[in-house]
């Protein structure tokens, strides 16, 4: 396990002050300065990626994001999904600012969430993320909640979205009584290695009886 020099934490978490108060050139020279005193620390790489990305500057979005991936190959919270999808709005497959536009969503109501998802998924149907997020969103009608999912993945996701789609599926099988093909399909996501760090822990938590969509 990594030792993160004092300083470089300190550093970090100064970072996201400035960031937080709306001062991103401060917050990403104070991330900076921790990235050189601990490279082999993810978190202030993916804070400069997401900072980057905020201020829609996608070349250095994607640079820190591959940087984390690569540091960090088995995911580091939502790198793949978004290193994913400013690959995709650079390539011109998602319009200008989708990226920054669905990174910030999560923050919105669920409500607010749902309509937009809803929009995003009849527009961009082959954007999983969308349908993974949508499906966590759907309460009240399993059969619809379990369509989402599996256009989720159909749709070629990444492999943290892939990871939470197999999940879910496995959740709202095991609520079907079907607690065996549930079982099954989170001990085929732990052999996969497809799997992140964050499906691994989902996968283990469901089966040790968990019950929590993503």
């Amino acid at each position: 396990m990594t030792t993160i020099p004092e300083e470089a934490n300190a550093l970090h978490q100064e970072g996201r002050k400035a960031g937080g108060a709306g001062n991103p050139v401060r917050a990403l020279e104070l991330f900076f300065r921790a990235h050189q005193l601990a490279p082999d620390w993810a978190y202030p790489m993916y804070d400069m990626a997401f900072t980057y990305l905020l201020g829609d500057d996608l070349a250095e979005a994607e640079k820190w994001y591959a940087a984390v991936d690569k540091l960090e190959p088995r995911g580091f919270f939502t790198s793949k999904t978004s290193l994913d999808t400013v690959r995709r709005e650079r390539r011109g497959e998602l319009p200008a600012g989708f990226s920054k536009a669905f990174a910030m969503l999560e923050w919105e109501p669920p409500e607010r969430q749902r309509g937009v998802l809803q929009q995003i998924v009849k527009r961009y149907p082959t954007f999983a993320p969308a349908w993974q997020r949508l499906s966590s969103l759907i309460e009240d009608d399993e059969d619809a909640r379990l369509a989402a999912i599996e256009r989720g993945l159909a749709a070629k996701p990444d492999d943290e979205t892939y990871s939470v789609l197999v999940v879910n599926k496995a959740l709202v099988l095991d609520r079907r009584g079907k607690k065996a093909e549930a079982k099954q399909l989170l001990q085929e996501l732990l052999a996969d290695p497809r799997c992140t760090v964050g499906g691994e822990a989902m996968a283990k938590l469901s089966l040790s009886g968990g019950r929590k969509t993503n």
